[in-house]
């Protein structure tokens, strides 16, 4: 049985036209470690509750659906 893993996509723009670097993770708190800000944030990000800040300006979070 897979598990779900997260992805980030990271753009050099903030039109998310050039993509960067694509980035996989298996918790929130691993991005959260990896682009320095609270885990809380990103979360509130990935569900629309929040607007993109710093560097969520550049970047993509989705959950990948195991297959």
């Amino acid at each position: 049985m897979k598990k779900n893993s997260w992805l980030v996509h990271l753009y050099e723009d903030t039109k998310k036209t050039n993509l960067l670097k694509v980035m996989e993770f298996q918790t929130i708190k691993d991005i959260s470690y990896v682009l320095g800000i609270p885990s809380q944030t990103i979360s509130n990000y990935f569900h629309g509750l929040i607007k993109p800040r710093g560097i969520l300006t550049y970047c993509i979070v989705y959950q990948s659906i195991p297959l």
